[in-house]
């Protein structure tokens, strides 16, 4: 479904009901889910996430320019204006609190959700993401796993990548040699391609709006501000979001709780799927009752 909010037009999908039949119709919470990227699209989350149905009704939206949403100019793909978006079109839809649950970049803009407007959401889950990324990936932790020269090569296409500078083959060799490098272990080469092949990909937000966070985006001051319920999950073994920000986001959001995946990198909806599911359906039920 589509629906235009905030000058641009945003597909979303649902999935789950917002009543609970088992227990006399008691409405359930909605989750908002947002992807990472930037300019991938929602669907790579849904085989794994789809189970929290259960206890929430999940509603995934694709970010501005990203997936089935509207593309725009470069001056337009700001973390504050996506979370205008956000908020605009839960507004349309009549949605109240709901939790916002952000993956890699998308919990940035529900990190920006969160500090821009407070009473917002009744709660957030940032989810293999980072409160800054001025320092960026932990390129000593790639270059030490690949190990080598070809751990010195890998380490500055990654830099490059991260700034927003990599070139066409700079960006595809990230693709093939880098992004399987996202998992710690049961690397799953499908899912991987499944996310490449997908012609909604959008490379120009993510170049662009890389190169711009690697020089603005830094919401730590910001964090003690947020009053919310909020569960950090983190990969023990992410060198993409490390885990360094992880504990940043628990020490400094006031009612945070910090779940660490011992056997995941940057991927551990994929990685630890059974265990992730549990803790959301867990916190979903018991820290926002």
């Amino acid at each position: 479904m589509k629906l235009s909010v905030n000058g641009t037009e945003l597909f979303f999908d649902v999935v789950g009901s917002s009543l609970e039949p088992a227990a006399k119709f008691r409405q359930k919470p909605t989750m908002i889910v947002l992807h990472g990227g930037p300019g991938f699209d929602h669907t790579y989350l849904r085989p794994w996430l789809d189970p929290v149905s259960e206890v929430a009704q999940l509603v995934y939206i694709d970010e501005r320019g990203s997936g089935r949403s509207a593309r725009h100019t470069h001056e337009y793909y700001q973390l504050g204006i996506m979370a205008d978006d956000i908020v605009a079109l839960c507004k349309m839809l009549t949605i109240e609190r709901p939790i916002v649950l952000g993956q890699s970049f998308g919990g940035f803009v529900a990190l920006r959700i969160a500090t821009r407007y407070p009473d917002f959401t009744s709660g957030i889950v940032l989810f293999d993401t980072s409160p800054a990324w001025t320092g960026g990936y932990d390129l000593d932790a790639l270059e030490q796993l690949v190990g080598g020269e070809r751990g010195k090569e890998l380490r500055e296409i990654a830099r490059r990548e991260e700034t927003g500078v990599a070139t066409e083959a700079e960006l595809k060799r990230f693709e093939l040699e880098i992004m399987p490098l996202y998992w710690h272990q049961n690397f799953k080469e499908e899912a991987l391609r499944e996310m490449y092949d997908n012609p909604l990909i959008n490379m120009d937000i993510a170049s662009y709006m890389m190169g711009t966070l690697s020089k603005e985006y830094d919401l730590r001051p910001h964090l003690a501000e947020i009053k919310v319920p909020a569960l950090v999950l983190q990969g023990r073994y992410d060198w993409v979001t490390p885990m360094l920000g992880a504990e940043e986001m628990a020490r400094g959001i006031p009612n945070a709780r910090l779940h660490i995946f011992e056997h995941s990198g940057h991927m551990v909806f994929m990685e630890e799927p059974e265990e992730l599911i549990t803790v959301l359906k867990e916190w979903a039920t018991s820290s926002l009752a």
